[in-house]
């Protein structure tokens, strides 16, 4: 596995921002978010979508914290293969593929680098494990404005209403191998105790990262994603219980009232593991 892609597969925060747009690509390049995403597709308008292919090879090149992807248009439009062109040239990147469909997927695989496929369609849901299992897939992102346009679905506070995707996605990731999946961007920049709550409910449905649209929001995902210090002393008393258990040559026992057997033990252990990152 390549350095970018054992990194990619441990990312959390993906901060997004229009390839055109300098101003907001020098913010991103001084932000702590884990990945840097330079867009192609729907933040940069039909007539500047030129100019921001110019730029794509130097943002790859800036200097900066992040690793660095490019998203962009549907690979199976012109504008996509325009940007296919620019890209494959780049070397150290990976590519957001919106609307994924196995056909896009196979167009942009052609140039040999990781994709991130984006899910925001029906066919997207409908086809997420055949997605998921294509040879250039680390994972699967959910496009949550485009996925709520196309099913018309309303905004519900605790998002109930993408429930059935996001986990969808998130079983799909699973059965394939592949990371587990990125959650969506919470559209208002503004609300800090949105963000938690959207990104804390995507943590418990299985999902470990998210799309930022502000660096502001991702020292809050970054938070929201990690295990508490309570969750992270839970889970080295479980472990610990199981490592006597298993010493002992038993199957199963119990801890704070909780049965403890192998499968309980390896949820602790995950809970250590990213208490680890986090914290590192």
């Amino acid at each position: 596995m390549s350095e970018l892609l054992q990194a990619l597969n441990a990312a959390r925060s993906f901060l997004i921002f229009p390839g055109d747009d300098a101003r907001k690509q020098e913010r991103a390049l001084g932000s702590n978010a884990d990945v840097l995403t330079y867009d192609l597709e729907d933040g940069v308008a039909a007539a500047q979508k030129a100019v921001a292919r110019e730029g794509a090879a130097a943002f790859a090149a800036a200097a900066g914290a992040g690793l660095r992807l490019i998203r962009i248009n549907d690979p199976l439009s012109a504008a996509g293969e325009a940007d296919l062109a620019v890209v494959a040239a780049i070397p150290n990147v990976g590519i957001v593929v919106p609307k994924a469909s196995p056909a896009g997927l196979d167009r942009a695989a052609e140039i040999g680098k990781p994709l991130l496929a984006l899910i925001e369609e029906a066919k997207g849901v409908r086809d997420a494990y055949a997605i998921a299992e294509h040879d250039a897939v680390f994972g699967l992102a959910i496009g949550v404005a485009d996925m709520s346009a196309a099913l018309g679905l309303s905004p519900y506070a605790d998002g109930l209403q993408l429930l059935f995707v996001r986990s969808q996605l998130v079983v799909a990731s699973a059965a394939a191998g592949i990371r587990a999946p990125v959650d969506g961007p919470c559209l208002d920049v503004r609300d800090h105790d949105a963000l938690e709550r959207e990104t804390s409910a995507a943590r418990a449905l299985g999902l470990r990262g998210k799309f930022c649209l502000h660096p502001d929001q991702v020292a809050g995902v970054h938070a929201a994603l990690a295990p508490t210090q309570k969750e992270f002393e839970r889970a080295q008393r479980i472990v610990a219980a199981w490592s006597e258990i298993a010493a002992a040559g038993g199957a199963v026992g119990a801890i704070d009232g909780l049965l403890v057997d192998r499968p309980v033990a390896l949820r602790a252990q995950a809970v250590i593991d990213a208490y680890e990152r986090n914290d590192a």
